[in-house]
């Protein structure tokens, strides 16, 4: 039998009980201790064992009733034969060989996907970010699109609210319904920004991509004595679409925390580019892009904050909407020119209106 299951926050005794009970009976994991995550629309656990293994437990309410979120798993399946450099989640099959496992909480069905931990620091909790650690987050974004090349899937969505193709849309929503959000103003010069690099979008390279490297799903960790990414988590946010978006939101939240946000995009774009060259036309875009990113982030959580407040929300506006301030302040052709430059390309930065 399991040992009592240990009450983390977040998480009620009972709740504890019933989910060790079901790693135990479903996984054949034994006194599983919880530790309560957090989490956007999931609920996400740290599990530890008596017998000195940890997992991350999952716990989705089950509304995928006809599959459309099959792909989540098998885009995991698909990058566990391929060599990223750094560590990715893997799934954690059941006892019976299946994937996940119904589980009653709370008077509602949920499923319960396990998945190998993967260690590192949440780049977020890291104070002080290396020039080498900034470059190596732009390489292995460009590692990771070229792992997830060749990946197909029916069930998989072609856009959703992150596409940051679909940015200009998002923003415009945003502040329909409420004008007056935190950042308002500054997502308004990015929205201006997208609007003059919109018509570039369809003529360039595509790609699947991770499309949500930022400074909560990179983790890192000491290589050789130096700062390095170790791992990449969520790959649930997944797109075909432009390339450019891999770098771009790379380096959008790169730039959270940064007095000189540009040098610290440079440093992303210059390391996926090395890799991966990236054409000038990405390179033109790539900034503009960031600061969509950024936008739509600030006026999501914003809205979101106003009808159901969280933690997590709090903390992804936390450094956010300061960036967001500083960025609209460089100019974007000023940008493009620095990206190219920092890609050892030199006057052939289309000209970008800031404004």
């Amino acid at each position: 039998m399991p040992e009592p299951a240990v009450r983390s926050q977040g998480t009620d005794d009972t709740t504890a009980e019933v989910i060790a009970a079901r790693l135990w009976d479903a996984y054949g994991l034994p006194g599983a201790k919880l530790s309560f995550l957090g989490g956007e629309l999931d609920r996400n656990y740290r599990v530890s064992t008596s017998d000195g293994r940890t997992v991350l437990a999952k716990l989705r309410p089950v509304t995928d009733r006809d599959g459309r979120l099959q792909w989540q798993k098998e885009i995991l399946l698909h990058l566990a034969d391929r060599d990223l450099g750094v560590a990715v989640p893997t799934l954690v099959r059941t006892l019976d060989g299946n994937l996940d496992v119904g589980i009653d909480v709370e008077s509602k069905r949920w499923l319960i996907t396990v998945l190998g931990w993967v260690s590192g620091t949440d780049m977020v909790r890291v104070d002080r970010h290396s020039d080498g650690l900034l470059t190596h987050i732009g390489a292995t974004a460009a590692r990771v699109t070229a792992a997830l090349t060749g990946f197909q899937s029916k069930s998989m969505h072609t856009t959703h609210h992150w596409d940051i193709t679909r940015a200009a849309e998002v923003i415009e929503e945003s502040l329909a319904l409420d004008p007056s959000l935190p950042g308002s103003r500054d997502a308004e010069a990015a929205l201006r920004w997208f609007a003059r690099i919109a018509p570039m979008l369809d003529s360039l390279p595509t790609a699947m991509v991770h499309n949500d490297l930022n400074d909560n799903n990179i983790l890192v960790g000491q290589r050789d004595g130096e700062q390095r990414v170790v791992g990449v988590l969520d790959f649930n946010d997944a797109l075909f679409t432009v390339r450019v978006a891999e770098p771009a939101i790379a380096g959008a939240y790169a730039m959270l925390r940064k007095e000189d946000p540009l040098t610290a995009m440079g440093l992303v774009v210059g390391g996926y580019h090395g890799v991966a060259p990236l054409t000038d036309d990405e390179l033109t875009v790539a900034y503009p892009l960031a600061a969509a990113r950024l936008a739509v982030q600030a006026l999501t959580w914003g809205l979101r904050a106003q009808h159901s407040p969280t933690e997590y929300g709090a903390r992804r506006m936390q450094h956010t909407l300061p960036a967001l301030h500083r960025i609209v302040r460089i100019d974007p052709h000023d940008a493009s020119v620095h990206l190219h430059q920092v890609c050892g390309r030199r006057g052939d930065a289309r000209p970008v209106t800031g404004g």
